[in-house]
């Protein structure tokens, strides 16, 4: 029993992770490259957006690694 929580902790752990990666790699797309440019034509909409997906991002690296911590812990 204990082996399977860990492994689900690992899985959730992985997947935070990937997701996290994943809205910081759409963050870059949007402020810096021009894959975007025919889909949201206003500039100033594409930054706010990549902004926002950016501190998302960072958010769900953060909330990741506490969780980690946290189950470490028990």
């Amino acid at each position: 029993m204990l082996n399977s929580n860990r492994s689900q902790s690992l899985g959730a752990f992985i997947f935070e992770c990937v997701m996290a990666v994943l809205y910081l790699a759409i963050s870059y797309s949007f402020l810096f490259t021009s894959i975007f440019n025919t889909v949201i034509v206003n500039p100033t909409i594409r930054q706010i957006l990549g902004a926002l997906l950016g501190l998302y991002g960072i958010f769900r690296v953060y909330r990741a690694i506490r969780k980690a911590m946290i189950r470490s812990k028990e």
